[in-house]
């Protein structure tokens, strides 16, 4: 540390002795000076003791008050907002609905997260003293309103993402105020911390000058005492002024001589003893000084910040190690006694303050000194690197300037700010910056008159996810990015809404449609190449919603009429599709309709039926297919045709899916132990790969046994993934489960699948059974010329199907038999089962006992016939023909 002498040092009051006026002998002026002198210099001792507990207690006061509040509120204040930056990471993964129970925990780990930091944050304001009750109470209410926001964006976000963004604006504008608040703490701690400094530093130079004038004048007054009495004195004066010299010069361990006589050089000698004591006394002070001056140094010194004062003539007075080590000046190139131009002369020659002019530094360091007033900038210091300079007025007239260097500050705002605006996984703008993208366009249309929307949705990436794995999802999502890059140009904005979807925004000129329409074919392709992921060869396809710009049609409205389209490409997946007049009104049906079927799952509105699977051997019903209903309350009946799809698509098939399992195995459980139950599975549902797990958790809860559930899938099933669905359909084997292939005949590979998995049961489709009529003549040779050649052919297939079942073991089950002929012709080539509105229509549960009860006693196509009059009904109200039964004559006539 630097530091100006001060010229304007304090002299103590001089003394002036009159001994003819007086009447003062020697002997008493020389008792006299010591005992004055003594005084002073014990003064000087107990001013320069109390000024160095003052010094301390400042540093004290210093640190307790002024750094430890500001550091706590610095650091809470990171720390909210880093809490704030974590709440819009989770929203911005929010819409991946792949695995709800992580998201849940993700927002659950937020919250507590946000309860840690209030606890700590409530001690924070408890325990400094510094932070006035008004402050604190107005700072702990701030965070607790902005808690409460938080805590119902984190709830929706676990649930609901999409909401949670919607009502993320609330706990951004409880955040900025609180963040404000937080910036008004820390600036009023800042100026108290430059206050108690300069105060500290005024407080150890008045501590010095008072000492050294003290000193001085005790010295002063004792050589004049000398001088005064020594005319008279030879020798003895001599040896006591040798004695002085040496006293002088710092040599206190000598005996001083002529102390025993009574006379004025015995008093003198003893003036000498009194002030080789006094020496000694000062010695001790000028070493408690020292030691005031050095921890004064050690504190300017150990400051996070950089120091340099300047003098009401606007020159250096005083400058800290720190700031030379942050500047990277040598030290001493900045010393007491330089004018501004200078210090601006000597900083630009070492390469300080890049692309600015001397004169400019100048102008601004002389009007941030002339202002008289707290004042902060932010300056380039070199390259990269800033500092940010305050400038606290003194009451002399001077100015304590301090620098902080707030580079990694600036690079942390700059990513949480980018992070805000951006998705952490692909670094594709999210959906705020999304947005405020397309406020600009709409903003500038004289510049950009038109332009087009893009929704993007992958296609089958949730299958990814649930076979192998998120972090190879994480990794597809970065693939897809760059490919979606690739195909848009460079000044096309490309974002990532959320989970697997994507949004893009391009200029159009000329022909918008046909541009958007060529983009989204080469999007749609790119996509939809092959990639490697670890290891893995993955196929996606992408759809896609377009919305082409209207004058008066704001952002949110074409982002939404993008997402209305999209919707309409989902339909068929791997294409795009525009927005059109009334695709509003059918997607806002068709979420209606996910609604209530939602309600439905939750209100427990469905009902199982189950049609008879009849053994032709034993004559006898085998199982009982379960087919499910759903009764919704303002719907009436709804057909499974309508509401499995978008179960599907939604992924509401699993819990449905489940809840057909459970149901089915434990009303099976109280049909007599030879009659099992089939259900079917959705590819949906074999992706789960806790499937095995599952159903053998229901079998246990139940007491089902295994052998009598069959589980029902189809060529679709396989198609996914060969090697895993093979693997499942293994471990459900092993269970004791038996698996059926339904629909057969009807892919193009069911026969290699026949050869790589032991189906127990294969289910051929009813397109093969309806095909077989004829009269009963027909029936019985179904070889004869009268059989149309449809006919034939799908005899050909019927019995095809047949033997090969035959051959391989398998049970066959012909589905849709709804007249005595397909049953006889089916019955005569071999078949093992029969299933169809001939045997009987779905029935409800309470209705098996006595169905099966009926059809073991009367056997389907003999001479006695079931009674078709619950066949007739389900006919009526499907408004489908009913064959009559062989033999027999039946007519409806249906108005």
């Amino acid at each position: 540390m630097t530091e100006l002498p001060d010229a304007r040092v304090e002299q103590p009051p001089r003394v002036r002795v009159r001994s003819a006026r007086l009447g003062f002998s020697l002997a008493r002026k020389l008792a006299l000076i010591p005992a004055i002198t003594l005084l002073l210099m014990g003064l000087i001792l107990a001013v320069a003791l109390e000024m160095g507990e003052q010094h301390i207690a400042a540093l004290g006061v210093l640190d307790r008050d002024v750094f430890e509040p500001l550091s706590r509120a610095q650091t809470m204040k990171d720390e909210i907002t880093l809490l704030h930056t974590k709440l819009f990471a989770l929203l911005s993964i929010g819409n991946n609905e792949a695995d709800p129970v992580a998201q849940k925990a993700a927002a659950n780990a937020v919250v507590r997260r946000l309860e840690g930091t209030a606890a700590e944050f409530d001690r924070f304001l408890v325990a400094n003293e510094a932070v006035s009750k008004p402050v604190a109470s107005r700072l702990r209410g701030g965070f607790q309103a902005y808690a409460k926001r938080f805590r119902e964006t984190a709830d929706f976000a676990a649930y609901d993402a999409s909401y949670g963004v919607l009502i993320a604006a609330n706990a951004d504008e409880r955040f900025a105020a609180l963040r404000a608040d937080l910036d008004e703490l820390v600036q009023s701690l800042t100026s108290r911390r430059a206050i108690l400094t300069t105060g500290s530093i005024s407080q150890g130079r008045a501590a010095e000058n008072a000492l050294f004038g003290l000193g001085v004048g005790a010295t002063t007054l004792a050589l004049l005492g000398a001088i005064a009495v020594g005319r008279g004195v030879t020798r003895p004066m001599l040896r006591l002024t040798g004695v002085l010299n040496r006293l002088a010069s710092g040599d206190t361990e000598l005996f001083v001589p002529e102390l025993l006589r009574r006379d004025e050089i015995g008093a003198m000698a003893h003036a000498l003893e009194v002030f080789r004591t006094s020496l000694i006394a000062r010695r001790q002070a000028d070493g408690a000084l020292r030691r005031t001056h050095l921890q004064l140094d050690a504190a300017l010194n150990s400051m996070l910040q950089g120091m340099l004062v300047w003098s009401q003539e606007h020159r250096v007075q005083l400058v800290n190690g720190r700031f030379f080590a942050m500047t990277g000046l040598p030290e001493g190139s900045i010393h007491t006694g330089l004018t501004v131009s200078e210090v601006i002369e000597i900083s630009l020659a070492h390469g300080l303050y890049p692309g600015k002019h001397a004169d400019q530094l100048v102008d601004m360091i002389t009007g941030l000194l002339l202002a008289r007033r707290s004042v902060q900038h932010q300056l380039e210091m070199r390259p990269g690197q800033f500092v940010q300079i305050a400038m606290e007025p003194m009451p002399d007239g001077g100015a304590v300037a301090t620098f902080e260097d707030v580079t990694e500050k600036r690079r942390n705002e700059e990513r949480i700010a980018f992070m805000a605006r951006h998705d952490a996984l692909t670094g594709l703008p999210n959906r705020t910056r999304f947005q405020e993208q397309m406020a600009a366009m709409l903003e500038a249309r004289a510049e950009v008159p038109a332009f087009a929307v893009f929704c993007l949705d992958l296609d089958h990436f949730k299958e990814v996810n649930d076979t192998i794995g998120h972090p190879a999802g994480d990794d597809l999502l970065r693939l897809v990015t760059a490919r979606l890059r690739q195909c848009v140009r460079d000044y096309d904005l490309v974002a990532r809404l959320g989970g697997d979807e994507f949004a893009i925004v391009i200029k159009t000129t000329g022909d918008g449609p046909a541009l958007a329409a060529s983009l989204a074919s080469r999007i749609v392709a790119a996509v939809g190449a092959p990639y490697q992921v670890q290891g893995h060869s993955v196929v996606i396809g992408a759809s896609i919603g377009i919305a082409l710009s209207e004058p008066g049609v704001s952002g949110a409205d074409l982002l939404k009429r993008a997402d209305v389209a999209l919707y309409r490409a989902k339909e068929e997946r791997g294409t795009f599709a525009f927005f059109e007049s009334g695709m509003e009104e059918q997607l806002h049906a068709r979420r209606g309709l996910e609604a209530d079927l939602r309600l439905g799952l939750h209100r427990d509105e469905f009902e199982l039926y189950y049609q008879p699977l009849y053994n032709l051997a034993e004559d006898r019903v085998a199982a009982f297919e379960a087919l499910i209903r759903w009764n919704s309350p303002s719907r009436g009946r709804v057909s499974p045709a309508d509401f499995i799809p978008l179960a599907e698509q939604t992924g509401l098939i699993i819990p449905i899916g489940e809840w057909v399992l459970s149901t089915a195995c434990a009303e099976a459980a109280r049909w007599p132990d030879h009659i099992g139950v089939a259900v079917n599975l959705s590819p949906i549902q074999t992706k789960n790969r806790h499937l095995v797990q599952l159903v053998s958790e229901t079998l246990a809860r139940t007491g089902l046994s295994a052998d009598r559930l069959e589980l029902e899938i189809t060529e679709t099933v396989l198609l996914q993934d060969t090697e895993t669905v093979m693997t499942m359909l293994g471990d459900l084997h092993d269970l004791g489960v038996k698996v059926s292939m339904d629909d057969f005949g009807t892919g193009y590979s069911s026969l290699s699948y026949l050869r790589r998995f032991p189906f127990d049961k294969i289910k051929i489709d009813r397109s093969f059974i309806s095909d077989l009529h004829g009269s009963a003549a027909d029936a019985r040779n179904a070889g004869s010329d009268a059989v149309s050649a449809e006919g034939r052919s799908a005899a050909t297939i019927v019995r095809a199907i047949i033997g090969l079942g035959t051959n391989l073991g398998i049970a066959t089950t012909a589905e849709g038999i709804e007249t005595a002929q397909q049953l006889a012709q089916v019955r005569q080539n071999g078949c093992t089962e029969v299933q169809g509105y001939f045997i009987s229509p779905p029935r409800p549960a309470n209705e098996i006992a006595e169905l099966i009860r009926r059809l073991d006693r009367i056997r389907p196509g003999m001479p006695d016939v079931p009674d078709v009059s619950p066949q007739l009904a389900t006919c009526m109200d499907r408004r489908e023909p009913l064959a009559a039964p062989a033999g027999r004559d039946l007519q409806i006539v249906v108005p």
